[in-house]
């Protein structure tokens, strides 16, 4: 059986000299049991705002989202 887990990522991008920071959200499996995983795909450049994004990824952690739902997910997220 797979164990999914969801992190946040982070990346800095930068345009014409202004730098700014996003989140997205990566799924990686078997993460928990020795150290290592694999990522099973991620969601780059979803938010800038840290906090929200956070909220989102441990609530899909904690509901055990399929991997299948993360693109609702972000877009219900994205609209609210």
């Amino acid at each position: 059986m797979m164990n999914i887990t969801y992190g946040m990522t982070e990346e800095i991008y930068t345009l014409n000299g202004k730098s700014r920071k996003s989140y997205g959200i990566a799924v990686y499996s078997n993460a928990e049991e020795d150290g290592s995983a694999t990522i099973l795909t991620a969601v780059r450049d979803i938010t800038s705002e840290r906090e929200r994004l956070e909220d989102l990824v441990q609530k899909c952690n904690l509901l055990e989202l399929s991997p299948i739902h993360l693109d609702d997910v972000i877009e219900d997220f994205l609209t609210e």
